[in-house]
């Protein structure tokens, strides 16, 4: 996440958006950072790992760095940047049009030749690229290069986070696989979804996105809220669809990192779901050891949904795990942050280098690191968001 500004407020989903929270990204300058062999080859495309985010978030900024000092070439391109890019894209072979063995897509990205290996793009929404004078062109603009990465995704020989099931799926998904999910009613109509739900107090929150960005850079909070269900029985219909759940009393709340089959776990410690952003200092961020319950909710969820990385959110209720969301984009510079280490950075870094060298060819684990090498990899620090 991003620092917010604004006051307190009673900002939810059921009722009008507060613009004192919002994010302001504005001032962030866009960029396309290198960090290729010095030597490159001129001749032929140079295999790269392609990171594709916004200019205000911290987490591939770390990952470059990490993955420079491991040795893997990468560019790292923000959201901000790309009206300014220069783009040329040749695809080849791929038995799915005429030709033969795998698919191969060349860049010419800003002058130098590269070869996509690995591809992860997070928060890339059209939102975020760059407006126009002109309103068509602003839109043509952002939904071209929000579809072009989308489809480099999918040519490369890997991607991440993976599939990127939505709220209502993602609680239909966990619930056939045998996992504990809140009672939850999809409405516009909060009042009568309260009155179907017993106990005090519910939980609302958006169908979508916890931010809408009015425009490029300027973001909205709409963020989940614990509401008294004798108040939310009082409230006029909406415009539009919220998930209103039952509020489970539980014992304890984890934050748990999905990477390539490993898994990292935080107890949370908050007021309010919107804690992280209304009162930081107040938050609590311990590193745990994932119960062995909530490892193999998360392993067992990943793998249903293809997913390489993901951010988990769940509840443990008298021993029992509850599944809240899964945030594909999920940040964890922040909660590294709040705890110290790095342990989720390190363990992103060392699963793109895997899927790096299995995209040369290199079938077999990849060579260990050294002493040095791994201690190097704790050397950088960035500034972090939530």
């Amino acid at each position: 996440m991003l620092s917010a500004t604004g006051t307190p407020g009673r900002a939810g989903p059921g009722r009008p958006c507060d613009p004192r929270l919002t994010v302001d990204l504005r001032g962030a300058p866009g960029s396309v950072t290198w960090r290729l062999p010095e030597n490159e080859p001129v001749a032929d495309a140079v295999p790269c790992v392609v990171l594709a985010d916004r200019a205000g978030c911290a987490e591939f900024a770390v990952l470059q760095d990490t993955l420079h000092q491991l040795g893997v070439p990468s560019v790292r391109v923000d959201a901000e940047s790309v009206a300014a890019l220069r783009l040329s894209a040749t695809v080849t072979g791929g038995a799915g049009h005429g030709g033969h063995g795998r698919t191969r897509c060349v860049l010419d990205l800003d002058g130098r030749r590269i070869a996509p290996t690995v591809v992860w793009a997070r928060h890339f929404s059209p939102h975020a690229m760059p407006a126009t004078a002109d309103a068509a062109q602003t839109l043509l603009l952002a939904e071209s290069w929000h579809a072009f990465v989308r489809q480099l995704c999918s040519l490369a020989p890997a991607s991440l986070p993976g599939d990127r099931p939505g709220r209502l799926e993602q609680l239909a998904g966990a619930a056939a696989a045998g996992i504990r999910v809140p009672r939850t009613v999809v409405t516009t109509d909060p009042a009568r979804a309260a009155a179907a739900i017993p106990g005090r107090r519910v939980v609302v929150k958006v169908v979508g996105e916890h931010f809408v960005e009015t425009s490029p850079g300027l973001l909205t909070g709409v963020l989940p809220e614990i509401a008294a269900r004798a108040e939310v029985l009082r409230r006029p219909a909406l415009a539009y669809p919220v998930i209103v759940q039952e509020h489970v009393e539980h014992d304890a709340e984890l934050r748990v990192y999905h990477v390539a089959g490993a898994v990292h776990a935080y107890a949370v410690g908050k007021r309010a779901p919107d804690s992280p952003w209304r009162e930081e200092a107040e938050v609590t961020v311990t590193p745990v050891a994932a119960p062995p319950a909530a490892a193999d909710a998360v392993r067992r969820l990943a793998s249903l949904w293809g997913l390489t990385y993901g951010a988990f959110d769940l509840l443990l209720s008298g021993g029992e795990v509850v599944f809240l969301e899964v945030n594909t984009d999920g940040d964890w510079r922040w909660f590294e942050t709040k705890a110290g280490g790095r342990a989720v950075s390190t363990a992103v870094a060392l699963a793109v280098r895997t899927l790096h060298l299995t995209a040369l060819g290199n079938t077999g684990p990849p060579s260990p690191l050294d002493l040095v090498d791994f201690l190097l990899l704790g050397t950088r620090t960035h500034g972090s968001g939530r």
